[in-house]
């Protein structure tokens, strides 16, 4: 996090990360490598809930209040290759 940003410049950042893990997926995949688990619970849906303009308020107010500030996140993904995603099955 940057003194100066907003939720708008940290979703432009994030695309960024995500295009860049997107792109290594892309290589990964056409060196061969294949991917997927199996969800471990009922459905194949991610759902995002809705933000009303309240909650957009109150994330404005705690990132102008600095909540945010100095917060240093990695990047973060977790490849699952498909025989390790098998094994997990198997042992379930």
């Amino acid at each position: 996090m940057r003194p100066d940003d907003d939720e708008l410049r940290l979703f432009w950042r994030a695309v960024q990360t995500s295009a860049d893990a997107y792109a290594e997926l892309v290589q990964r995949l056409a060196a061969g490598e294949r991917f997927g688990q199996t969800q471990p619970h009922k459905g194949r849906l991610y759902q995002v809930k809705q933000r009303g303009l309240r909650h957009e308020r109150v994330v404005s107010d705690k990132l102008q209040a600095g909540l945010l500030s100095g917060l240093e996140l990695g990047v973060r993904v977790t490849w699952f290759p498909a025989a390790l995603a098998a094994t997990r099955r198997t042992a379930a």
